[in-house]
């Protein structure tokens, strides 16, 4: 019986998060627009950074300041099947969001890679 991804570890430079499930990858990669008007054109190409979002519970040993001033880091996403890819010199996107005891996280990086 096949088996599907549904969870997914996260580690910023070899530190593994405690990672709430609903994670997610984006690869990034190239966004194409449509171009069209009286007839269909073609498109237009943007890129998009590759991104890792994620939730972690917020413990006594967590610095909550020190999410925000991750940058340069490697990112990895380690899919419960055994895929595993990595953001490159990737950042803190947005100012940590803590409620209810989780820590909303946004890394974008400069490329993705499968490993």
């Amino acid at each position: 019986m096949p088996q599907f991804a549904g969870r997914a570890k996260i580690r910023v430079d070899g530190r593994e998060l405690r990672t709430l499930d609903g994670a997610s990858l984006n690869t990034g990669g190239m966004n194409r627009e449509t171009k069209k008007g009286y007839a269909v054109y073609g498109y237009t190409e943007a890129v998009e950074e590759p991104t890792v979002e994620c939730k972690v519970p917020l413990g006594k040993d967590d610095d909550l300041l020190s999410f925000n001033k991750i940058t340069d880091a490697t990112i990895e996403f380690v899919t419960d099947i055994g895929l595993t890819y990595m953001l490159i010199g990737a950042w803190c996107s947005a100012p940590p969001a803590f409620s209810g005891g989780e820590v909303d996280l946004k890394f974008a990086g400069l490329e993705c890679k499968e490993v």
